[in-house]
């Protein structure tokens, strides 16, 4: 039997072999050994893949390259949840084109205005006010549509009566559902957010049930349910089915954002230094615990990550394994 085992993006960093070499953890070594084994699957997803794009040296990005092909690692498909056995550096090449498209078409400054509007409901110092972010949504979902009518093979536009019914039928819905999207734009609701109102999880954890619960000795399996309920006592006019879809990942997206804000062994994600985007990390954390769903261990070196990811899993009955490589060689490894 093939265990199926996701890494932090810490665990790859480590399992570079200068990296061994240099600091002599002999749990890391072991750790690498044992899913060397026929009985372990290494999986990644694109949330690996995003952190080594944003690694600046490019020799250090193809080392983490060469972790994934020596565990001969498996893709998992962001869109299907399959495993993929192609070559991870082929999975590479083609994940730096799609960057370049999407940077192209203009999905990079889609995801910017997003992250700005993340950024400053979290208290993060953002200079754009929310209506500048507001238009700016706009006007970057408009490209976008825009792009997208251009990537239209020029033959629909320039020779529509050639086509056969099922292109003539398809290429319709294409421009009509263009043009419905262009609509609901238009009617995008401004956000009724005060600038100078004081943002970001202070408040949240200034609530004196939260304050009262001393929230990092509440047991585990109720961690989740007891932040959220007193966020709807507080908030009984949100509606979380607004912002996340009903589906599993969006919850582990939700509990990882309530755990964060309630200051459950919180990212510190409000600070950014010269080294370090902790605001970005933690989002890229929070999209680990969701992409490791499914998988029979997730192995990192992070505490703070491992007791969120543990609390994420409870909440949405998922029985994949949390753990660090001293307790995955210790317990799991029969062998060692």
């Amino acid at each position: 039997m093939s265990y199926i085992i996701y890494l932090d993006q810490n665990i790859l960093s480590d399992f570079r072999q200068k990296k061994i070499d240099s600091v002599g953890n002999n749990d890391n070594r072991l750790l690498k050994l044992a899913l060397k084994s026929e009985q372990s699957t290494v999986v990644y997803s694109y949330v690996n893949l995003q952190e080594i794009l944003q690694i600046e040296k490019i020799e250090y990005r193809q080392e983490h390259i060469e972790v994934l092909m020596e565990l001969s690692a498996q893709y998992i498909e962001p869109s299907t949840g399959q495993l993929k056995t192609t070559n991870p550096e082929m999975i590479w090449n083609e994940y730096l084109e799609i960057i370049k498209t999407n940077n192209e078409i203009g999905v990079d400054s889609l995801m910017y205005t997003q992250q700005l509007f993340s950024r400053k409901i979290s208290g993060l110092p953002v200079r754009e006010s929310f209506e500048e972010i507001s238009n700016l949504l706009k006007d970057n979902l408009n490209n976008l549509l825009t792009q997208c009518e251009i990537q239209i093979p020029k033959i629909y536009l320039d020779d529509f009566a050639s086509l056969d019914e099922g292109q003539q039928i398809q290429l319709t819905e294409i421009k009509t559902r263009i043009n419905e999207f262009r609509e609901a734009i238009k009617n995008l609701k401004k956000l009724e957010i005060n600038n100078n109102q004081d943002l970001g999880p202070k408040q949240f954890r200034e609530i004196a049930e939260i304050k009262s619960l001393n929230i990092e000795n509440v047991e585990v399996n109720n961690v989740v349910n007891t932040i959220e309920k007193i966020f709807k006592q507080e908030n009984s006019g949100f509606s979380f089915e607004q912002y996340f879809d009903n589906t599993v990942q969006s919850d582990v997206v939700r509990a990882y954002s309530l755990m964060n804000w309630a200051g459950y062994y919180a990212d510190d994600f409000t600070k950014k230094s010269k080294s370090k985007d902790r605001f970005n990390a933690s989002s890229n954390d929070m999209q680990h615990v969701s992409s490791a769903l499914g998988a029979d261990f997730l192995i990192s070196n992070d505490n703070k990550f491992l007791k969120k990811a543990i609390a994420c899993f409870a909440y949405v009955d998922c029985k994949t394994v949390v753990c660090n490589p001293k307790d995955f060689i210790e317990k799991y490894c029969k062998f060692v």
